[in-house]
């Protein structure tokens, strides 16, 4: 071969193809058969490896948990208050839906006041500001007692204590003491020992009005 061959022969490996010529891709090395070697994750056109994919269940379930309340609120807006509401299961089916996540979802609605689903028997719509039946008791004993100023106007009410003793767990404090705030009995507020529910300024004598005028329509049986 020339002295001229060989210097083209060099010349071609050193410098770069010309444009419009393309060198055919290089073949990615295989592991051996035996090595134990894992195969090295493809690249994307930026040369990121892609990442893992995610689980289609849980994606599907986290984009429709917003929307399957707003779904089972408004099946359960058609009807009256106090109308006895569907079995769980035939409200899942109606809307297609998981029964799990449509039970999770009436248990939301409860806990923020809408509903009572006590038992199979009392399962309804609540009107605005009415008690939950397991309410009532916790109600009646916090107005009684600021009536006669166990708690005096800017005491910290010991919800903890009075959910116990009237079967209202610490994560529905809130709900029970939703009529209590409304009346301007109770107030919740940041205080020395962070925040809680104060007795309000006008809270006596609002509380022994109320009394007085349900005293009274008792006794003229309205």
């Amino acid at each position: 071969m020339s002295e001229h061959s060989q210097a083209e022969i060099v010349l071609g490996r050193l410098l770069p193809p010309p444009r419009g010529q393309h060198r055919p891709p290089r073949q990615q090395a295989q592991p051996e058969m035996g090595t134990g070697a894992p195969p090295r994750p493809a690249r994307c056109s930026t040369g990121r490896t892609p990442t893992a994919p995610v689980d289609a269940t849980d994606l599907v379930a986290g984009l429709k948990q917003g929307g399957l309340q707003a779904r089972v609120r408004a099946a359960v807006s058609v009807f009256a208050y106090g109308e006895p509401l569907p079995a769980t299961r035939d409200l899942a089916c109606r809307l297609g839906a998981p029964y799990e996540h449509v039970r999770e979802a009436l248990r939301a609605m409860e806990s923020a006041g809408e509903l009572a689903l006590h038992g199979r028997v009392h399962r309804y719509r609540l009107r605005p500001g009415e008690l939950h039946p397991k309410d009532v008791d916790f109600d009646r004993a916090v107005r009684k007692a600021i009536a006669s100023r166990q708690y005096p106007p800017g005491t910290a009410l010991p919800v903890g204590l009075l959910g116990r003793s009237h079967g209202v767990s610490p994560l529905l404090i809130a709900r029970a003491c939703r009529r209590l705030i409304a009346d301007r009995l109770v107030a919740h507020r940041d205080g020395p020992a962070g925040p809680a529910y104060y007795v309000t300024p006008t809270a006596t004598a609002t509380a022994t009005a109320v009394a007085d005028k349900r005293s009274a329509g008792t006794r003229h049986g309205l």
